[in-house]
């Protein structure tokens, strides 16, 4: 059994302060630290006015926190239980006094935390995600793909070329929408033109590109840090599927982070929670690691959170309330 773990998880571009800056148009950057001599909590997520339940205006001044799109969580150098007590009742405590309801957590896989529910209120392992060993060798690498992957790399390798540089943001944005109309996505993965703009200003954020001839097959955004990749998003010229080109796209990427001391690359899950789920499976196809992905919650007025959940379930009575810990939401 791969043990895969991290030396410095604060170092991810997920906990970098110009990452979180993508998501704040509608919120604010909110962060709470919490120490005793060298061991320490910190604590940093988006915080929201709830502005309206459901279509209707809210008039009493309340928030919540979310971790901003991805990954996140509280980050702790210890595992002292005892200590960790103590900084969550310090937090809870500061967010009550911010009129803050509650926060939502996406916990980052390799995040110590992640499995821990004694410290939330709301826990639970939401789904699997694949993970690249990327301290092995290539072939090392190639030979964890599935047999049948193995020869779609090697037919695409003679039939596209890879783009490293200067692949054009206006190539990928016209296609990733394409993609996402093909694909019926929520509104939410509609990216503006800027945030495509400002991801690219990122340190360690890379568009890369497979190509045949002039025109492009397929287009992704991969982000490093100092130990670990994530495949942040992608598109697939339809008109070019028979190609492969976004299996090739992975194996170029893998490389890619290799060569910039990245150790793992976070291929992310499915669209669903399903084993069975597509894109999971597609991603299951380049190696067999993989982490659980936990979701939880903190519940800081939890009447307050119950009376607004409670207010959406009054607005929608002709709908079977979804099981959301921020149904208020929804």
């Amino acid at each position: 059994m791969t043990v895969m773990t991290v030396n410095d998880l604060s170092s991810d571009i997920y906990y970098q302060r110009e990452y979180s800056a993508l998501y704040e148009e509608n919120g604010e950057y909110f962060e709470y630290i919490y120490q005793e001599e060298k061991y320490h909590v910190k604590f940093h997520a988006l915080k929201h006015r709830i502005t309206s339940v459901a279509g209707q205006p809210l008039h009493e001044e309340l928030y919540d926190l979310e971790t901003p799109y991805g990954y996140g969580g509280p980050i702790t150098n210890t595992t002292d239980e005892a200590f960790l007590k103590r900084a969550f009742l310090a937090y809870r405590a500061h967010c009550q006094q911010k009129n803050i309801v509650c926060e939502f957590i996406r916990f980052h896989p390799f995040n110590s935390l992640a499995s821990n529910n004694t410290l939330f209120d709301m826990h639970v392992e939401e789904r699997q995600v694949v993970i690249v060993d990327l301290e092995k060798s290539s072939d090392e690498r190639r030979q964890l793909y599935s047999k049948t992957t193995r020869n779609i790399v090697k037919k695409a390798t003679k039939n596209l070329a890879i783009a490293t540089d200067d692949v054009p943001l206006s190539e990928f944005s016209s296609m990733y929408y394409d993609t996402m109309k093909k694909n019926t996505a929520s509104d939410f993965f509609f990216f503006k033109e800027d945030y495509f703009n400002q991801l690219m200003q990122l340190n360690g954020v890379s568009l890369l590109a497979t190509r045949k001839d002039q025109a492009y097959a397929s287009i992704g955004f991969f982000m490093c840090g100092d130990e670990l990749a994530h495949y942040h998003l992608s598109a697939n010229n339809q008109e070019l599927s028979k190609e492969n080109g976004n299996y090739l796209l992975l194996d170029a990427a893998f490389e890619h982070a290799k060569s910039q001391g990245c150790h793992y690359m976070m291929l992310g899950g499915g669209r669903t929670s399903s084993p069975d789920d597509s894109l999971f499976k597609f991603k299951a196809k380049f190696s067999p690691l993989t982490k659980p992905f936990y979701i939880a919650g903190l519940d800081f007025l939890p009447e307050k959170r119950q009376w607004l959940n409670q207010q959406w379930i009054n607005n929608n009575p002709d709908i079977d309330a979804p099981k959301l810990f921020q149904l208020y939401r929804a």
